[in-house]
């Protein structure tokens, strides 16, 4: 017959089996990024933390589609956004050294969607669908 466990013993086993702490909780996001319905294809998007104004998550965005992944372990809440796309203008920079330097680029978004943006969200736990469909 096994010996019964001590009260420390039966302590430990319970706090290693049942009492694990609860996951935290995470919002997930994805959607389409268009702007005057051309879909934004090589641009970033960032989750700005409403009440602290920092940086909180961001994804690419290719193809007019960005997914948020649950490894940016970014929680529920209210966010800024900020969008930017950057497209080469066609111009080239003369250098008097090496002649010309690569293409020069703009930013194709208007800073209303990003430096400036007025664009918010809230994200709850689990998945978000949230489309930005944005106009000039």
């Amino acid at each position: 017959m096994p010996k019964a466990l001590s009260w420390p013993a039966l302590a430990i086993v319970l706090v290693l089996t049942g009492c694990a702490a609860k996951p935290t909780p995470v919002a997930v996001a994805t959607g389409e990024v268009t702007i005057d319905g051309e879909a934004v294809d090589g641009g970033i998007i960032s989750f700005i933390d409403a009440a602290t104004d920092q940086p909180a998550a961001g994804a690419a965005v290719a193809g007019g589609r960005y997914i948020l992944y649950p490894e940016s372990q970014l929680p529920p809440g209210d966010y800024r956004i900020e969008i930017r796309w950057s497209k080469s203008t066609g111009e080239k920079v003369k250098e008097p050294v090496y002649g010309h330097s690569p293409f020069v680029f703009a930013e194709v978004i208007p800073a209303k969607y990003n430096s400036e943006s007025v664009l918010r969200v809230e994200l709850v736990e689990g998945h978000n669908e949230v489309d930005f469909r944005l106009e000039k």
